[in-house]
């Protein structure tokens, strides 16, 4: 099982809810590949809030692109032998930047609820092991994000 922890470190005023809901039907939809990840542990999945300030030099630190980028994440399960540990564990972390999202929003003709949602679910994917280096993990992913929108 996942947990969540919302902060926001804008003055941007964006409800948790949203976050807390599509992260319920990720768990139910995503059981299955939860389960097999976590075992009997409880994985906690921060989720930080940011400006395209702080996501830009997140971004330039950790993967050497001088932009900000609208969601990152620190996917730790695929670090870390599960096997031979016992206890909770972090998960991981993702960073969501509030400007980029309004932005994508815009241009995606969707609310800003909408576009946290599928950036979220983005981020919460990587954290499980999904990605898309390849046209079939992202065929993949964009399965697995379309059953959980």
């Amino acid at each position: 099982m996942l947990k969540l922890n919302v902060i926001n470190e804008t003055k941007a005023k964006v409800s948790k809810k949203i976050f807390e809901d599509i992260f319920k039907k990720f768990n139910k939809v995503l059981k299955t590949k939860i389960d097999k990840k976590l075992g009997e542990r409880t994985g906690f999945v921060d989720l930080v809030i940011n400006s395209d300030k702080s996501m830009h030099s997140i971004n330039l630190e950790y993967r050497g692109k001088d932009e900000p980028t609208d969601v990152i994440s620190f996917a730790y399960l695929e670090v870390t032998d599960f096997k031979k540990e016992t206890g909770d564990v972090l998960a991981g972390d993702i960073g969501i930047s509030v400007e980029t999202a309004k932005k994508q929003a815009k241009e995606h003709k969707h609310t800003l609820k909408k576009e946290f949602e599928v950036l979220f679910t983005h981020g919460l994917l990587h954290l499980i092991g999904f990605d898309h280096k390849t046209n079939k993990q992202e065929a993949e992913m964009e399965k697995w994000a379309k059953k959980v929108l």
